[in-house]
């Protein structure tokens, strides 16, 4: 399951041992922001990807096979 706007530490996958966030951007439709860190502020090692749609979301997950521990509160 992908999360919106909640911050999740790669468990498995490329990138794995970073932290994650995705967040959508209003745009009609909307698409979203990968944002990627080495800590789960953000501030270390920080890079993103956009993705134009859910779908591209999706298949930008499945191909990186990440599995997320999602953090509670984030």
């Amino acid at each position: 399951m992908i999360e919106i706007g909640k911050v999740g530490k790669i468990s498995s996958g490329d990138d794995s041992g970073k932290f994650v966030k995705v967040q959508e951007l209003h745009d009609n439709p909307s698409s979203f922001l990968i944002l990627m860190a080495y800590d789960s502020e953000f501030k270390v090692g920080y890079g993103d990807y956009w993705v134009e749609d859910y779908e591209s979301l999706k298949g930008f997950f499945t191909e990186s096979q990440w599995k997320i521990e999602w953090i509670e509160n984030s």
